[in-house]
């Protein structure tokens, strides 16, 4: 019973927790896959790189051909890496899309001369720092002639600009999940917050009608009672306050049951079928006032003790008497209530049910939310306080077992013996 109670306790968090353990394994797949995309769209510059190579070291390096320039120009415009190339001690003689413009033709043989130890300030020391920095994250390709075996040239490459954005998408999706994450417990604190107003309203409400009964009864009684006093009618004084008594018997119920709210209540074995006889002679004594065209049956079979606390589960079983007979509407109707012993679960079942207007199938899976009636003066606490008293406080099970248009509603509740 324990087990289930606290399942039942636990499940709005455990929700929560593969809501957020779920997002986070979707967040780590994409992140995952961006970064497989970037490692083939680097393997993919790579090759680019190696294939270009090659093409240099059978034009560029041909000094004998002065054409080969402005081809290798026409080739580095479809090319959308970062390249720079140097000779083979590091001068650098060709750049593409690294930001410094094309060197003029009488400064190109000046390239050959530098010392690249100790390049001279400006754009020359720019590139040869920014081939350094290439080599960091890329191995520089080195240009061979077929017919030699000593490096003629280096090709250094950096990312292309696909790659530097790709690169940032791992960081923008985790902005992404931290914005959600925060706002989905923004979110869920907001809806935490909403539903504590709404119930303690509905509780203040609740508590306000457990009250006005007896103590309207009470007021009535005390004005009874000084009419039979002045008119000297004493024999009736016993009747009156007997019934006087039975309200104060009820106020201190009401009064108990609030007290339970909130905190752990003390169980013991208790006679679900005593509970249902007190709750149905309480209602037999109010019913031609509350429905005077209606019948209250009780149908009891031998079930063993259950436990739970007497006060609470009559304020459930009242709960479902009360949301029956306001089921049945202003012609009245029928509210039969059932107990049995189901021994493959060992658990007492109480059957409540109606013939009143049932429950349309959208409510359904909403008439237990604190909040939700479709009363007009309802305040959608009853069968919330209902189910939290069953389910947490007993570790019993209370569902809607059958409900039809027009011929009533059947709930089940159910409770493990003892």
């Amino acid at each position: 019973m324990g087990l289930f109670s606290n399942y039942r306790g636990n499940i709005r968090f455990w929700l929560k927790v593969y809501l957020f353990i779920g997002v986070a394994v979707l967040i780590l797949a994409v992140l995952l896959y961006t970064n497989r995309v970037i490692h083939r769209v680097e393997e993919r510059s790579q090759a680019t790189t190696r294939l270009f190579s090659r093409f240099i070291a059978e034009v560029v390096l041909e000094a004998d051909d002065p054409g080969k320039m402005n081809i290798l120009k026409e080739v580095l415009s479809e090319i959308k890496l970062p390249i720079i190339i140097t000779d083979s001690e590091g001068r650098p003689f060709v750049w593409h899309r690294v930001g410094i413009p094309e060197a003029a033709d009488e400064e190109f043989e000046m390239l050959f001369t530098i010392d690249p130890a100790n390049p001279p300030p400006g754009d020359i020391a720019k590139l040869v720092e920014l081939s350094k920095k290439f080599d960091d994250a890329n191995d520089p390709i080195p240009v061979r002639f077929e017919s030699s075996t000593d490096v003629q040239a280096y090709v250094h490459f950096g990312p292309s600009r696909l790659e530097n954005e790709l690169r940032l998408i791992p960081f923008i999706q985790l902005a992404l999940f931290l914005v959600f994450m925060a706002l989905a417990l923004q979110g869920f604190r907001y809806l935490k917050l909403s539903e504590q107003r709404s119930i303690w309203v509905g509780m203040a409400k609740e508590t306000a009608h457990q009250l006005g009964t007896p103590l309207s009864a009470l007021l009535g009684w005390s004005q009874l009672l000084k009419d039979q006093l002045s008119e000297g009618r004493t024999e009736e004084l016993s009747g009156s306050i007997g019934e006087m008594e039975e309200d104060l018997k009820r106020l201190s119920k009401v009064t108990e049951r609030f007290s339970k709210i909130g905190s752990r209540p003390e169980l013991g074995n208790v006679s679900i079928a005593e509970v249902l006889e007190r709750t149905v002679k309480y209602f037999h004594r109010r019913l031609p006032s509350l429905k005077a065209d209606s019948t209250l049956s009780l149908d009891l079979d031998e079930t063993p003790l259950v436990r739970g606390n007497a006060e609470l589960l009559e304020w459930v079983f009242e709960n479902l008497i009360k949301n029956g007979l306001d089921a049945l509407g202003e012609t009245g109707g029928r509210i039969e209530i059932r107990s049995q012993f189901d021994s493959s679960r060992n658990a007492v079942e109480v059957y409540v049910k109606d013939s009143g207007k049932g429950v349309p199938a959208p409510h359904r899976e909403q008439i237990f939310r604190p909040g939700f009636t479709t009363k007009q003066r309802g305040w959608g606490l009853g069968l919330a306080l209902t189910r939290r008293i069953v389910e947490e406080y007993h570790g019993g099970e209370i569902k809607l077992a059958d409900s039809h248009p027009g011929r009533g509603s059947t709930f089940l509740v159910r409770f493990p013996a003892a």
